[in-house]
């Protein structure tokens, strides 16, 4: 059975605003359709039919959205945080109140990702992170792999500003064990990034599968925003 999925979609897209004020980073039309949209069928042609929204600001535009519209043979739910609880808080929630107890996907609601998902399924790690190739990471930040095949073990982080150059990068989607989170209590703000995914590295539990030919792109702020509806425009 293809593993279910968690989109990240409460983000308050705070540096998207001069652009998109009236509606959640999410709904944001890029190539004549809301984001989520494209979100939605890519996670379709990788085999998802189990999804659910996390969301937060804004989650009563999504959840009218899911309802006026339809998703084909996929079952979209939504779950609201009351208050922003990070990445790692908010994947925790959702899993909790969806009754996920095996491995999931999880995805940003403000990226957009090509690779198909079945690769990461083959990876045991606690959580395995999907990697994209980029000539500059020095907007994105890098990720520093142990040699060997896929899936290797990543070995650290270079934050943004401080990598230049070609590197892969964290492409903002995540095969999760449920386990990973399980020590996340609730209502607690944990972000994945920068308080669980240390952790794992310190234990070697953190993987990554590269994915060289994939697109990425994200639309958190001004400029990528403008600059995606071109890329989708030729998936």
């Amino acid at each position: 059975m293809m593993s279910p999925a968690i989109v990240l979609a409460g983000g308050l897209g705070t540096r998207l605003r001069s652009v998109v004020a009236d509606r959640p980073k999410v709904l944001a039309p890029v190539a004549g359709e809301p984001f989520l949209v494209h979100l939605l069928r890519q996670l379709e042609r990788s085999g998802v039919r189990e999804i659910m929204l996390a969301t937060g600001h804004g989650g009563d535009q999504v959840e009218a959205f899911l309802a006026s519209s339809t998703q084909g043979d996929m079952v979209v739910r939504c779950v609201r945080e009351e208050e922003p609880l990070g990445t790692g808080g908010a994947l925790a929630f959702a899993m909790r109140e969806a009754g996920i107890d095996r491995p999931f996907f999880a995805l940003n609601g403000d990226t957009f990702f090509s690779g198909d998902l079945r690769q990461l399924e083959a990876s045991m790690a606690p959580v395995t992170l999907a990697l994209s190739r980029v000539p500059d990471a020095q907007r994105f930040g890098r990720v520093t792999l142990a040699t060997g095949d896929d899936p290797v073990r990543i070995t650290g982080f270079e934050e943004k500003g401080a990598a230049t150059g070609p590197a892969w990068i964290n492409a903002g989607v995540y095969r999760i064990d449920p386990g990973a989170l399980a020590d996340i209590e609730p209502d607690t703000f944990v972000s994945l990034e920068r308080d669980v995914m240390p952790q794992l590295v310190a234990r070697g539990e953190l993987a990554g599968v590269r994915f060289p030919e994939a697109s990425f792109l994200d639309i958190g702020t001004p400029e990528a925003y403008d600059r995606a509806a071109d890329v989708l425009a030729t998936l």
